[in-house]
């Protein structure tokens, strides 16, 4: 056992929960659940994955997938009859923790479980909706999976974008910052984050990163709405990939947005909440 656990970090069991991942490996105290939005972002890296050689990035952008329409572009089998139909089915049915017993283990193992929404369900928790999330800054953070994967079909993700701004949102084409409680989502910016997701195989001669970018657009998001989820996924069948070993995840926020912000003299933190990441099809050794 741990051998098979080498790369994923083991955290003390200390509590059952009703949403978020694997019971048996909690992080101890608020670590990451904490109402302080500052002290929940998640950067570990792996060297060897900070270290290892990268190909040219390849943008995918024609592979987004928004609000999780339009499936039939990455795959015609997911809307076959008795397909999911909405991301919930479609985290229990691709959830990576049913595919192999590596993925319920670590902090990391919350983005491997098949929740990809979480509320409150506990009611006593206020913050309970955090437990279902990983929350990461531009800089990102890494994977180090601890088995081999067999050739890799596609890869998915579901997020969100927000921000520790709770008072004011960015209003289109407009100097004056709009109050908390707007509901125009007319007046509010479409921001937009460039993301990049690189995976890790393992080569004759180490460990090679393939980065993949795309530009992300939040429809008219205040980024504190929770209603405004991306599932994004793209087709990895004509790249040949195969002997999966990690996998990382960063971005660059909206410059117009962040500019404006400080020019306004407003000091926000942002991020991505990521909830989920699938590789369907795809088996371990």
């Amino acid at each position: 056992m741990k051998s098979k656990l080498k790369y994923l970090t083991l955290l003390p069991a200390i509590a059952s929960i009703s949403c978020g991942y694997s019971a048996s490996y909690l992080v101890p105290g608020n670590q990451y659940n904490s109402p302080v939005f500052q002290e929940n972002y998640y950067n570990h890296w792996d060297a060897e994955l900070k270290n290892a050689t990268k190909v040219a990035a390849k943008d995918v952008n024609d592979g987004k997938i928004t609000k999780f329409d339009d499936l039939e572009k990455i795959d015609p089998n997911f809307v076959l009859p008795g397909a999911p139909e909405s991301p919930e089915e479609y985290g229990v049915e691709y959830k990576m923790n049913s595919v192999d017993d590596m993925f319920n283990y670590g902090y990391q193992s919350k983005l491997f479980d098949g929740q990809m929404v979480c509320g409150a369900q506990d009611g006593h928790l206020q913050y309970a909706y955090q437990l279902g999330r990983v929350q990461i800054k531009d800089s990102g953070f890494s994977i180090r999976f601890a088995k081999e994967s067999s050739e890799l079909h596609y890869f998915a993700m579901q997020f969100k974008s927000s921000t520790d701004n709770t008072v004011d949102c960015y209003p289109v084409d407009s100097d004056e910052i709009l109050p908390a409680g707007t509901n125009d989502r007319a007046l509010f910016h479409n921001s937009t984050v460039q993301l990049n997701v690189t995976l890790y195989v393992k080569t004759s001669n180490g460990i090679e990163g393939h980065p993949y970018t795309a530009t992300i657009e939040f429809d008219n998001n205040h980024t504190n709405d929770g209603h405004f989820y991306i599932f994004y996924a793209f087709d990895l069948q004509e790249e040949n990939l195969s002997r999966l070993v990690g996998a990382s995840v960063t971005y660059t926020f909206d410059d117009e947005l962040v500019n404006w912000n400080k020019q306004k003299g407003i000091d926000v933190d942002h991020a991505l909440f990521l909830y989920e990441m699938f590789l369907p099809y795809t088996s371990w050794n």
